[in-house]
C-alpha cells in the first residue's frame, strides 16, 4: 500500500492523456460548432478517417432539439462545364489533420477560396458539357450520422451507417438540460 499514491497519480495521468482532443469539444452553439466537434470526434475515433482525404458534410436541424451532422468519404468530383454551369459546389470548409470536410450552407455564397480548395484537392471536373460528366453514387460506403444535443452539443451520439441521416431513426440521446 506505500505505492498507491504513486500509482493513483500515474493512473489519473494515463487517462487524462487518453483523449486529449476532447477538450477541443464545444458545448455551445449552431450547426457550425456540432460540424467542428463532429469533424474531431471522426479524426480520432473512426477508421474511416483512414479511407480517404476527402469528406463530404451534410446537416440537418430535427424538431427534437438535436443537430445531425453526417460525414462521408468523397464519392465523385463537382462537375463545372464550359459554359460556367455547376453541380452545387460546398461553400464551407474545414481542413483538420490534412483531411478537408466540405459542405453547402445556403447562408453563405459561394467564395474563391472554397474553389481554391477544392481544386487542391482535385475535387473540380471540368467537361464540355453536362452530358459528358460522370456521376458517381455508392450505397454501400459507410460514413458516420451524428447526433448532437442542441443544448450541449459535447452529448452525443455517433452511427456508422451507408444511411443518410433523413433515412435513419434518431438514436435515444438524454437532452435534458445539462
Amino acid at each position: 500500500m506505500k505505492n498507491y499514491p504513486q500509482l493513483l497519480v500515474i493512473l489519473l495521468l494515463g487517462f487524462q492523456g487518453c483523449a486529449p482532443w476532447k477538450a477541443g469539444l464545444i458545448t455551445h452553439g449552431t450547426y457550425d460548432i456540432a460540424i467542428k466537434n463532429a469533424v474531431l470526434d471522426f479524426s480520432n475515433t473512426t477508421s474511416l478517417v483512414r479511407q480517404d482525404s476527402t469528406f463530404s458534410v451534410d446537416f440537418k436541424d430535427f424538431d427534437s432539439g438535436i443537430i445531425g451532422v453526417s460525414l462521408l468519404g468523397t464519392i465523385g468530383k463537382f462537375i463545372v462545364t464550359a459554359d460556367g454551369k455547376t453541380s452545387r459546389l460546398p461553400t464551407r470548409y474545414l481542413e483538420y489533420n490534412g483531411k478537408l470536410f466540405y459542405w453547402y450552407d445556403a447562408k453563405y455564397s459561394l467564395e474563391k477560396d472554397v474553389i481554391t480548395k477544392l481544386n487542391e484537392y482535385s475535387l473540380i471536373d471540368s467537361v464540355e458539357t453536362i452530358a459528358q460528366a460522370v456521376f458517381v453514387h455508392d450505397d454501400a460506403k459507410k460514413g458516420v450520422n451524428y447526433y448532437f444535443c442542441k443544448k450541449n452539443l459535447s452529448n452525443y451520439k455517433k452511427i456508422i451507417t451507408t444511411k443518410a441521416l433523413e433515412y435513419c431513426e434518431l438514436p435515444k440521446l438524454n437532452c435534458s438540460n445539462k
